[in-house]
């Protein structure tokens, strides 16, 4: 993780997008191809660059943020972090989002970040706390997780996963108690993407 997001901007003019594949079962392949492409390695970093974070995304639809089993610590009980300190926070500060249509074909590219659309990231922050306490609302009432979107409808969270080779999903537990039988992930809603470009 050396790069600037200015220097992927950068690099993409030079990214030959004919040579992608239309995304299939994993959605997640073009963006790391996209990365490869750009000059980031593929790391469970939690940024992609030095200064922010690379976002591809289908125009319509949701855009993955992460997976919410990393945030549960930084959300519950006494542990509540603010938005900008979380890591949904961080990675959502600086964003490089890249654009295909549904045919795969390259749209274009938005750089959204604090400092630049800051009423933007004031929805995102209100999206992210009102989301964080109905998590905590559903545990402390012994509640299973099902979707939950924010006011803003900007940031939601709901169910991302798939079966392991047992046919398994991945339950979602907090302090022993099951809040889910499969695992859940934040998303920036199919909306956000629709208008983006």
């Amino acid at each position: 993780m050396t790069l600037t997001l200015n220097q992927v901007k950068a690099n993409l003019k030079t990214v030959d997008f004919s040579k992608f594949e239309k995304p299939a079962r994993n959605k997640g392949g073009r963006g790391q191809l996209l990365e490869l492409a750009l000059g980031i390695s593929n790391s469970s970093s939690l940024l992609d660059c030095v200064d922010g974070e690379l976002k591809s995304f289908t125009q319509g639809e949701s855009i993955a943020v992460t997976q919410l089993k990393h945030i549960l610590p930084e959300i519950m009980g006494d542990n509540f972090k603010t938005f900008s300190e979380s890591k949904v926070g961080l990675k959502l500060r600086n964003t490089l989002y890249v654009g295909f249509d549904r045919q795969n074909n390259y749209l274009g590219s938005v750089n959204l970040s604090e400092a630049t659309n800051p009423e933007h990231y004031a929805m995102l922050e209100e999206d992210f706390e009102y989301i964080g306490h109905e998590i905590q609302m559903r545990w402390i009432d012994g509640q299973m997780l099902s979707t939950i979107t924010g006011l803003n409808g900007l940031l939601q969270i709901r169910t991302k996963d798939s079966k392991d080779k047992k046919g398994n999903y991945h339950p979602i537990y907090y302090n022993g108690d099951l809040l889910s039988n499969k695992s859940y992930a934040f998303y920036l809603c199919g909306k956000f993407g629709r208008e983006l470009l």
